[in-house]
């Protein structure tokens, strides 16, 4: 092969690299952001007193007496609740330091109880939106790391928080480039995917991450049909925020499939 035709090749080798990562980072963000909102590269502003936000979430939740789902911790909770704001109401630098923060925070709970597979998962959920936030090639080694942790809880229960880091893991593997780039594989992520939704048919994540699969893979039709029964899911009083923003994502979807 000559010198040109190398030069060639890497150049579109990269070019190719730079185009599935913005791909994977808009893709991710679209999926678990959902408010199509602009995303910055840098980690720069304000700085968000983390501690003092989940502090204030961890209390509300004590002192209204919330209903948690099994598996929940207060602490968990709180985690939760502040996620969620982060995830749909901010952008730019502001959501980005948020973010880093709810990495660490997570970190923490892991650390508090290693065999806690919600926890383990819900740090890989940090993981992965963190990664959409930041995007670039940041994003990749987030996005590994989200995968590791999924993996861990996948370990010590599967079936926990009704299965969220199954779906999480198969929609990260639907979302992330394909080797050589990343782990990427639409087979995996069918399996894990429906894997979920069959363990958890009730549940309105599973039934979404489900139903958007299968709508990215070009099946309108079951799409739809998944997509309805998340609809049906009954809401969950300690997740307001997240239920209104997936229903949200429901909605938007099922009017695309009806536009085709």
């Amino acid at each position: 092969m000559s010198k040109t035709m190398v030069e060639t090749f890497h150049r579109v080798a990269t070019i190719n690299s730079v185009i599935a990562i913005s791909l994977f980072t808009c893709s991710l963000a679209s999926t678990f952001a959902h408010a199509e909102l602009p995303f910055e590269n840098g980690a720069s502003g304000s700085t968000i007193s983390e501690n003092g936000v989940l502090n204030s979430d961890l209390n509300s939740a004590l002192a209204e007496g919330i209903e948690l789902d099994v598996g929940v911790t207060p602490e968990l909770h709180a985690l939760q609740q502040r996620w969620a704001k982060v995830n749909y109401t901010m952008t730019g630098d502001e959501q980005i330091t948020a973010f880093t923060s709810l990495v660490s925070r997570a970190n923490e709970l892991v650390l508090s109880e290693p065999k806690n597979a919600g926890y383990w998962a819900w740090l890989g959920i940090c993981q992965s939106t963190s990664a959409a936030a930041i995007g670039g090639t940041d994003a990749l080694s987030l996005a590994k790391k989200a995968k590791a942790s999924f993996e861990k809880s996948l370990k010590l229960d599967g079936d926990a928080l009704e299965g969220v880091a199954t779906f999480s893991l198969g929609t990260l593997y639907h979302k992330v480039p394909g080797w050589p780039l990343s782990f990427g594989s639409d087979k995996e992520a069918k399996k894990l995917l429906s894997k979920a939704v069959e363990r958890h048919p009730f549940s309105i994540d599973t039934n979404f991450f489900y139903g958007e699969f299968l709508f990215n893979d070009g099946d309108s039709e079951d799409a739809k049909a998944y997509l309805l029964r998340a609809k049906q899911a009954p809401p969950r009083a300690d997740r307001p925020i997240a239920d209104k923003y997936r229903r949200i994502a429901i909605d938007e979807l099922l009017v695309k499939i009806a536009k085709d």
